[in-house]
């Protein structure tokens, strides 16, 4: 799909045929150039195209170009991401996002051996206007769900894409309207599986809510997990500790050494590590190491943007309860 544009995709649709990759005899822009001339980007695009056009071969044709739209809004979103690494990175920044984006398509997991069932990746385009939001969704599901571990992970892409807004007719800030939701697959087996929705909402504020949350699905239990299902007290009190830490060392690196940490700041940050350390929804398991995410507003001011906590699994284990199926 080097280069896909969105002629050439329609032309795709209209054929009824698979997605076919770029003629690089008549490569044009800055990314298909780059591509063309680059193997692993090549061949990273090549696996993309072949998966995107496995994953809409069984839709139907309102489906198909659903996809369509959304594949051509990502490539563009590929592109501007590109567009300020280093000349020399340019294609392998194209190739890193392409074998990302394939992963998704394929609906397979970043890490681990996979889970039972098949998930597929799902699309919702929808333009806005005066009394309608933009909507873009990009979603992961079972779309035929047989199992308890099957249902409830759909019914928490449910409940994380939330409601989705539509102004007002008066509101004057209706051409702002926009919801967008990505997930991707971190971790799979047959005993846990762990996904990330990423996304925001604009709505006529003065800045987008963006937010990230985690699906973690205990196969075997059939329903989601639970932080008690990860730690006891005693474990919880010594991660806590552990990501507060983290939050600091991030806090001082970013505001300097002398970053302004009185004991009344600290105390406060302490509570607010707690509480969002403290709901399973923060935490993501990939192969090596579990990762607590913090939004905006969460352990700072929006302006200090995200921060992270992330624990090695040689950490994390003697924390955890024995029963949690880590990774």
């Amino acid at each position: 799909m080097r280069g896909m544009t969105a002629a050439g995709l329609m032309a795709a649709l209209a054929l009824a045929a698979p997605a076919r990759a770029f003629d690089c005899g008549r490569a044009t822009t800055k990314s298909e150039k780059a591509i063309c001339a680059d193997p692993s980007a090549r061949s990273a695009d090549d696996a993309m195209a072949k998966a995107f056009s496995d994953a809409i071969s069984p839709m139907s044709p309102s489906d198909k170009a659903t996809a369509l739209t959304a594949q051509i809004k990502w490539i563009d979103e590929r592109d501007d991401r590109c567009s300020t690494a280093r000349p020399a990175k340019f294609a392998a920044c194209l190739a890193e996002q392409s074998v990302s984006r394939r992963t998704y398509l394929a609906a397979e997991p970043e890490a681990g051996p996979g889970a039972p069932g098949r998930l597929e990746p799902e699309f919702r385009m929808e333009k806005g206007g005066s009394t309608k939001a933009s909507i873009n969704l990009q979603l992961l599901r079972y779309p035929a769900p047989a199992t308890p571990a099957e249902r409830a992970f759909d019914a928490a892409v449910d409940s994380r894409v939330g409601p989705l807004d539509d102004p007002d007719k008066e509101d004057t800030g209706a051409s702002l309207y926009e919801h967008e939701r990505s997930m991707r697959l971190a971790y799979a087996s047959p005993r846990l599986i762990s996904a990330q929705m990423s996304g925001y909402d604009s709505t006529g504020g003065a800045h987008p809510h963006s937010f990230t949350s985690h699906i973690n699905i205990l196969v075997e239990e059939g329903r989601e997990a639970t932080f008690s299902d990860l730690f006891d007290a005693s474990g919880a009190e010594r991660m806590f500790a552990l990501c507060l830490k983290s939050v600091i060392a991030q806090k001082k690196q970013r505001e300097g050494a002398e970053a302004p940490l009185d004991a009344d700041a600290l105390r406060e940050l302490r509570k607010n590590v707690v509480e969002a350390t403290g709901r399973i929804e923060a935490w993501s398991f990939g192969a090596q190491a579990a990762t607590v995410t913090y939004d905006p507003y969460e352990v700072g001011a929006y302006a200090e943007g995200a921060f992270d906590c992330k624990a090695p699994y040689a950490t994390l284990r003697p924390l955890a309860n024995p029963r949690f199926p880590l990774p």
